[in-house]
């Protein structure tokens, strides 16, 4: 009963798939006449650390040294295209292939069944004058659409079988009721070099450009904030747009810039999959930036609890947190942050990968009981959330127009309109609000229009839910402006300073998908 649906696979790469030329990266063909970088992705790569490439990852595996560059995530990357090194990787002859008897590993690849599979199908040998790997097919994986020739015959075939297995172990009623969303994803856009593919929403195979359909399928693109991910550290006043490879500087352009991201990612499920909904399959930040390196540990959440203010370890993260939701909820869209990891540390992060991107920490609890009163026993571990613990809109009685929550100030802003039938009259528009931010029902001033609108509060033992109402004698088929305007406290701005004092904010809700507005059905 809590599926809802399945995910095909995490951003699945492409290779080799559709390199132009094996001996200079990954980087693909330029787009093609009349499509745009939103559906095609970038024609660059990223490069981090030893980066060498496909050509050079072949000899390497070969066990043949390679000079490769060594690249950082700044401006020599960025602004002038170069590594900042050069470095001698040797294998020592080691071999990443199996030996094999009777193989043919230093020839041109005509015999035996061992060594590179890629030499041995022709696309390189070892020149028999100089005894030096040479590239014979640069090309060899070009003009290959990875998203309607791999991708997506991959995933028509999953949903078939996962859909299979679903409506056999639920009723018939249910399954036809609640059938299986399929979360479709590709790399993330300011890392992709493969065009998104154009998703019918229907399963036919015959369809336009040959890949297929996927029905009930939803745009999970993952956006991350990539500046403050990879340097580990917020910067308010300096970001970087990987569209246009181009600084930026100053947080009204840094906010625009990464609503414009994301508004490039809805637009994939409305453009390329017949108006599918978006839900951003993952978001979130890293907790352990950079001005914690110095620290013995990030500190616990103390004994303080005060919503005003939080100028502890963790201020970049609440200021680099309550950026990401901003940008989301400008977009009206629906999320899920990563992640939540039950046993993460300090020390470890999320025990994957050297991340250290989970909600929770061990680190950060600080022994709150259920009766100490004020019911935040339930935020104990959790770091930071005072900006992703938010009020939003979780239903809405017409279309969402504006759903957003300004931290600092501590006012939230609800509009919306009706399309003026009756039932919309009749049903409510329902407000969350956690106790986290309104702690009683008296720190709330609410506002409500248009005129004749009314609104209830109910009070549960975490948060409570505003209710909102239309007027009950406005016409029928009269579409009417709702807005629904809540006060509360306000936070003062988190200090970034890594001399304040350890003390995070280690609160949160339990849960870690947020859905700004309902999945509608497509028309």
């Amino acid at each position: 009963p809590n599926i809802v649906g399945i995910g095909t696979m995490n951003e699945p790469s492409p290779g080799y798939i559709n390199v132009a030329d094996l001996s200079k990266g990954f980087g693909q063909s330029s787009p093609a006449a009349g499509e745009t970088s939103t559906t095609t992705g970038a024609t660059k790569e990223l490069k981090y650390g030893l980066a060498p490439t496909p050509f050079q990852g072949m000899c390497l595996g070969e066990g043949i040294q390679q000079n490769v560059g060594e690249w950082s995530n700044g401006l020599m990357q960025h602004l002038l295209g170069r590594a900042d090194r050069k470095v001698r990787v040797d294998p020592k002859g080691k071999r990443a292939w199996k030996e094999c008897s009777g193989s043919d590993n230093n020839g041109d690849g005509g015999g035996g069944a061992g060594g590179c599979i890629w030499k041995r199908a022709g696309v390189w040998r070892m020149n028999p004058n100089t005894n030096t790997p040479e590239l014979l097919f640069p090309r060899y994986f070009a003009n290959v659409d990875f998203g309607v020739e791999c991708y997506l015959p991959f995933a028509r075939r999953y949903a078939a079988t996962m859909r299979r297995i679903w409506n056999s172990s639920s009723s018939s009623s249910s399954s036809k009721k609640n059938p299986l969303l399929m979360f479709v994803e590709l790399p993330p856009l300011e890392f992709s070099s493969t065009p998104f593919p154009k998703i019918s929403s229907s399963d036919s195979i015959d369809d336009d450009d040959g890949g297929g359909g996927l029905s009930n399928a939803v745009n999970a693109t993952h956006w991350y904030d990539g500046v403050t991910l990879f340097t580990r550290s917020w910067k308010s006043y300096f970001s970087y747009d990987t569209r246009s490879d181009t600084t930026v500087f100053g947080y009204k352009n840094i906010f625009k810039m990464h609503c414009s991201q994301l508004s490039d990612i809805k637009k994939l499920g409305i453009e390329r999959m017949e108006n599918s909904p978006t839900l951003i399959g993952e978001c979130g930040i890293a907790y352990d930036m950079r001005h914690l390196d110095g620290l013995r540990h990030y500190g616990t959440c103390g004994n303080s609890l005060d919503q005003k203010n939080d100028s502890s370890s963790f201020g970049p993260q609440l200021a680099a947190m309550d950026h990401t939701l901003r940008c989301l909820e400008e977009n009206l869209l629906s999320f899920t942050l990563w992640n939540y990891t039950s046993d993460n540390t300090n020390e470890e992060g999320d025990l994957w990968n050297g991340e250290d991107l989970s909600i929770y920490s061990e680190g950060q609890k600080c022994g709150l009981k259920e009766e100490d009163g004020g019911g935040l026993f339930i935020y104990d571990g959790l770091r930071a959330a005072r900006a992703f613990v938010r009020p939003y809109a979780r239903c809405v009685a017409g279309k969402a127009l504006v759903n957003t929550f300004d931290m600092r100030k501590g006012v939230f802003l609800f509009e919306g309109r009706s399309s003026g039938g009756e039932v919309e009259r009749g049903v409510p528009t329902e407000i969350f609000v956690p106790k986290l931010w309104c702690l009683k029902e008296s720190d709330m001033t609410i506002k409500v229009s248009p005129e004749g609108s009314r609104f209830e509060v109910e009070e549960f033992d975490h948060w409570f839910i505003v209710k909102y109402w239309l007027p009950s004698n406005s016409g029928d088929g009269e579409q009417q402006h709702m807005m629904v305007g809540i006060r509360g406290p306000g936070m003062k701005t988190p200090s970034q300073s890594p001399q304040s004092r350890i003390l995070p904010r280690s609160l949160s809700l339990p849960a870690v998908t947020t859905p700004s507005i309902p999945f509608f059905a497509k028309r």
